[in-house]
């Protein structure tokens, strides 16, 4: 263990993991539109952290081959394997570090503390919640939404605020449900939306397509939580809101390619669509055409 004084939590960036790693970042949500997790992925040779300390939860995902870890926590060894999905839930407030054998590929996902907060009023009926720190466990669910994150964050950048918010709710569901010290039994939503209700926000939605939305201002329209809102949102229309808005732009887009005078790119910033390549996937998997295609025809 080293002698130098543990790293602790950047106050201006608090929900950033410390800088533990000699290696960078490959991949970074940091400075995207996403409001309520952080997304780092590393590519880290064999070695060690220095020690540190958290003051925010941070979830680390394996998804390299295997590696063989250590955690020491006040002088306490844990010893791993970790195969690919191999999951940490990280202390809070302890000093503790890391060493690992050979290359770890990993996903690191930051939960900001208000949505913990926000999410644990909104189901419990709390405040202050406690996660339970775990070291080595599988959890295909936690995999599967850390993966969607890299693959999104990977594929559109920062155009996918909507669906960032909407995985960040559903993994932070998951943790309260799954990961507390106490047990909570955190309550169903099994109805969907009033049509006046709906309306609302089907028009507030068809209305800012060229923008960012966030999960937190829909449901706000709504006077629900995020959660239950993306529940009864779904169960109402059978869509997630990120599914309809990007089934939206894309009619938008039909609308605009047929007018005269307008490029593809400028039909697709229009719509919402950061990069024409994002506008270009989601077209052709709607429509079967590419919008070139579309447009010609």
């Amino acid at each position: 263990m080293s002698n130098q004084k543990p790293l602790k939590s950047d106050l201006n960036h608090a929900s950033r993991l410390p800088d533990i790693f000699e290696s960078a970042p490959t991949l970074t949500s940091f400075n995207t539109d996403w409001s309520n997790i952080i997304l780092e992925a590393f590519c880290l040779p064999p070695g060690n952290t220095p020690e540190f300390s958290l003051a925010h939860y941070v979830i680390s995902i394996n998804v390299g081959p295997r590696v063989l870890a250590n955690q020491f926590i006040e002088s306490k060894c844990q010893k791993a394997i970790f195969f690919q999905g191999t999951l940490v839930i990280c202390p809070l407030y302890s000093d503790h570090f890391f060493c690992w054998d050979s290359t770890l590929q990993m996903i690191s996902l930051s939960l900001k503390p208000e949505l913990l907060r926000l999410s644990a009023m909104e189901l419990l009926g709390k405040d202050c919640v406690e996660l339970i720190p775990k070291f080595g466990f599988q959890d295909e669910l936690i995999h599967q939404l850390g993966l969607a994150m890299y693959t999104e964050l990977c594929s559109q950048g920062s155009s996918s605020r909507l669906y960032s918010d909407t995985l960040a709710n559903a993994l932070t569901v998951h943790l309260l449900r799954n990961y507390t010290t106490q047990k909570y039994q955190t309550p169903n939503y099994n109805g969907g939306f009033a049509q006046h209700k709906l309306r609302l926000v089907i028009d507030y939605i068809n209305d800012n397509l060229e923008r960012e939305l966030s999960l937190k201002e829909l449901a706000a329209l709504t006077q629900m939580s995020q959660y239950h809102f993306c529940r009864a949102f779904k169960q109402t229309i059978g869509f997630s809101p990120h599914q309809y808005l990007i089934q939206q732009r894309v009619e938008r887009a039909k609308q605009l390619l047929q007018k005269e005078g307008m490029s593809i790119g400028a039909v697709a910033n229009a719509c919402g669509f950061t990069h024409q390549s994002h506008f270009h996937r989601h077209f052709k998997r709607l429509t079967g055409v590419t919008p070139k295609t579309f447009l010609n025809s």
